[in-house]
């Protein structure tokens, strides 16, 4: 399962790059190690990354520390842009079992409000 979201965490990854038009990082081969993005610690490990970038480049880190990734930018002069700080969230997919009610959970729960409607009218 770890596979798996580190996979589509990857994908997303990728997706979000190019919709920054960020160099994606490059998918691992199956010699390479799964993780290779680049994480800093927080935001001033973010300007210390920036201040070793080339001119000209654009680059995406990961903060280590929470859910947040920054987009680092150097102009062609080597003069640092602004940093953009983009905090996400983390969701995994619900299983069918997750998304649905049994039939016996769900006739339990018609019982039990026709109980309470019965309840209710009685008492009214």
């Amino acid at each position: 399962m770890l596979d798996t979201y580190t996979q589509t965490l990857q994908d997303q990854i990728g997706q979000l790059s190019k919709l920054l038009g960020a160099n994606a990082p490059a998918q691992p081969t199956a010699q390479q190690a799964v993780n290779q993005y680049d994480c800093v610690d927080g935001l001033e490990g973010a300007r210390a990354f920036q201040g070793k970038m080339l001119s000209g480049s654009r680059h995406i880190v990961w903060d280590s520390q929470k859910d947040t990734f920054y987009v680092l930018q150097k102009d062609a002069n080597g003069a640092a842009s602004r940093i953009q700080i983009c905090n996400f969230t983390v969701e995994l997919e619900k299983t069918p079992e997750e998304r649905y009610v049994s039939r016996d959970d769900f006739n339990a729960l018609v019982a039990r409000l026709d109980q309470l409607l019965k309840k209710e009218e009685n008492d009214g």
